[in-house]
């Protein structure tokens, strides 16, 4: 697939300690034509100073930073910027720390090794053409969409149940204001 020259190149922040797995993701990312700017994170001073310099569509996070409790990071873009995307890619495969992660509000939380999902991920979190924004029409049960809450914004579907899940967990979605296709 071709990066298209006209759109916009996402701005990720990417909260990792190892410069490999940065470039590891960023390559991923173009290779499959999503055009990006990673910029690596490893403070909280950093992380919250990337807020007031430039506008930021995106967030990666590892679980673990030496200097840098990532739970934290994520709370407090909760509560400051509560519509970007905060996908966790870890190596850390407990499942408590995933638990831990979805319960604070994070958006996905994925393995390193699957960068597969992680793409499908960002294609579905990025895509935001109001053009296809339906809110009057239901999508097929099932399907994936990108879901606009009040507080957030997530990849979701609408149940047999007739009420919005989120995909990572099945949980019920709170104040769904919107939903479009990827």
């Amino acid at each position: 697939m071709e990066a298209d020259k006209n759109k916009r190149a996402l701005r990720i922040l990417h909260l990792e300690d190892d410069p490999l797995d940065v470039e590891l993701i960023e390559s991923e990312l173009k290779e499959h034509g999503i055009s990006c700017i990673i910029t690596p994170i490893y403070t909280r001073e950093a992380f919250e100073a990337a807020f007031q310099e430039d506008r930021v569509d995106l967030i990666f996070s590892d679980s673990n930073l030496p200097c840098f409790d990532t739970l934290s990071a994520l709370k407090w873009v909760r509560e400051f910027h509560p519509l970007i995307p905060f996908v966790f890619i870890s190596g850390n495969r407990s499942p408590k720390a995933k638990s831990d992660a979805l319960a604070a509000g994070a958006t996905d939380f994925l393995d390193k090794s699957d960068l597969k999902r992680l793409i499908d991920s960002v294609s579905v979190l990025v895509k935001d053409d109001p053009s296809q924004k339906n809110p009057t029409r239901l999508p097929a049960v099932g399907t994936p969409v990108m879901v606009q809450c009040k507080e957030f914004r997530c990849l979701g579907y609408w149940g047999n149940d007739r009420k919005w899940h989120a995909y990572k967990d099945s949980s019920e979605l709170p104040e769904v204001t919107n939903w479009w296709l990827p």
